[in-house]
């Protein structure tokens, strides 16, 4: 299972980020340019990168308890392992506001609604844990060594 495992988590924790970052975009853009149907496509991608964190966080969870086991993985790990996870956890936490907060918006033009700031800090604060899980992720690939396939 860990051979698997190590060839799925990356692959399904690269939806989530471009999925996630996409939506940012939107959301920016459809702010500035004041288009409300770019913000409805960016509110749309933030449910769809909630829900495509579940398959990148099982895989993640069954790499991490693989490595964790190991005997070959380096002591420090556990820490760069933590920090990984910690960071994938809040990304869950700030989407799920994020969704939240702005599915309870009506006012029309959505971006004058009292709540909206708070709508894009969430956004802002979940790319600040996208950086940090990717960070975390590519030194134990790169530095570490872990996850590289034999």
């Amino acid at each position: 299972m860990p051979l698997q495992s190590m060839v799925v988590h990356p692959a399904t924790v690269h939806i989530p980020i471009g999925v996630f970052f996409a939506a940012c975009v939107f959301a920016g853009v459809a702010y500035f340019r004041r288009q409300p149907r770019l913000e409805v496509t960016a509110l749309h991608l933030v449910v769809f990168s909630w829900f495509s964190l579940i398959p990148a966080t099982i895989s993640g969870t069954i790499d991490a308890v693989a490595r964790l086991e190991s005997p070959a993985t380096p002591s420090g790990a556990l820490f760069w392992i933590n920090l990984h996870a910690a960071s994938a956890l809040v990304l869950w936490l700030v989407i799920w506001q994020a969704w939240q907060l702005r599915r309870k918006m009506t006012h029309d033009p959505i971006w004058e609604a009292p709540t909206y700031a708070t709508y894009l800090v969430r956004l802002g604060i979940g790319l600040s844990c996208i950086f940090l899980s990717g960070w975390s992720g590519g030194h134990m690939v790169y530095a570490l060594h872990i996850g590289i396939l034999p």
